[in-house]
């Protein structure tokens, strides 16, 4: 079974390489977004001081959307967000501000969500575009006790989704969108190693990160099936691939001489954004939900996911571990709605 996902992972990815520049001629060049078309949204965008994410908070920054860039490298944002405003004529229009947040620590995220929810705002979009890839490194955990990838590409994210659940179901309509990726075909899951050592000689950081991938899209896909059945239809789950694209993941690869990734066929950052601000606001999207999900390629068209996350038990299986890791009982979601 792990043989047969790892093989058709790898397969999945060569050919995305090969055809996303294929499939997205007829799609937009940057800017994607009109001025004033976000106004009066509130966003928060994680990991955004580089590559996709700053892409994304960019251009809704310029679209008029109050972001919050949800950041570990503060001073960098801080820099960024005075140079956006620099550049505009409009500065007064510019809404955009900077709060801490460090997905290597749970704390961070706890800290995040509680001085969120204190300004008691409603929140229009959550974007957890935050990730990590570390190729070619030995396995290494947390000071949390979680194996890294799996704590920065789908345990902190899982608990910010459930942290800003209620800042959610204050908006008549939001949005959590998930960047997720290809990857997540390579790797089937398997529970006892997110916390458990594994010999040097079998730790696999391609697997590991797309195990984390596929966790993240099995459990938002569960959340989505759970706050349907409550009958909650304002929050729309959205999990995209923004494709393979040249970020700061892929030049920190470089060092370990793995290849020249700079091809003709990787996206720039601002072509991997495009998919994930079409998931944020294309009002197409929310139509071809199912159960409030929707899973979406990197050109902006439905896909399917991994067949292990188009298993129902599977998907509640990811769930209830996860919900095990961050101790939270079963019954935490219904007391987060029914407040």
């Amino acid at each position: 079974m792990e043989r047969e996902a790892w093989l058709r992972g790898i397969w999945e990815m060569v050919k995305e390489g090969v055809s996303q520049r294929l499939l997205s001629w007829h799609l937009p060049s940057p800017p994607f977004l009109i001025p004033n078309q976000l106004s009066g949204l509130t966003v928060i965008v994680t990991g955004c001081t580089s590559g996709i994410g700053l892409c994304v908070a960019r251009e809704m920054v310029m679209a008029g959307a109050h972001v919050i860039m949800a950041c570990r490298n503060v001073e960098g944002a801080n820099r960024i967000a005075s140079e956006w405003t620099e550049d505009t004529h409009n500065s007064k229009d510019i809404l955009v501000e900077v709060m801490p947040l460090d997905l290597l620590s749970l704390a961070s995220v706890h800290s995040f969500g509680e001085e969120w929810n204190r300004r008691g705002m409603p929140l229009h979009l959550l974007i957890n575009n935050a990730g990590a890839f570390y190729m070619k490194e030995p396995q290494q955990f947390t000071e949390d006790g979680i194996e890294r990838h799996m704590q920065v590409n789908h345990i902190a994210p899982a608990l910010l989704t459930l942290l800003l659940l209620p800042s959610l179901l204050k908006a008549p309509f939001s949005r959590i969108v998930n960047v997720n990726s290809v990857a997540h075909h390579c790797a089937l899951i398997d529970p006892t190693r997110w916390k458990s050592k594994i010999n040097d000689g079998d730790f696999n950081a391609i697997r590991a990160y797309g195990e984390s991938k596929l966790a993240q899209l099995m459990f938002i896909k569960t959340l989505a099936a759970k706050l349907y059945k409550k009958k909650i239809t304002s929050i729309q789950c959205i999990t995209v691939n923004p494709g393979i694209v040249n970020t700061n993941m892929v030049k920190q690869q470089q060092k370990h001489k793995i290849a020249e990734w700079k091809l003709f066929w990787m996206f720039s950052p601002a072509e991997g954004a495009r998919s994930v601000l079409f998931c944020s606001t294309n009002e197409s999207v929310v139509k071809n939900t199912v159960e409030c999900f929707a899973h979406y390629s990197s050109v902006c068209t439905p896909t399917k996911e991994a067949p292990q996350a188009m298993d129902v038990n599977s998907c509640f299986d990811v769930w209830k571990k996860t919900m095990e890791m961050l101790d939270l009982d079963m019954d935490h979601l219904s007391r987060l709605i029914d407040v």
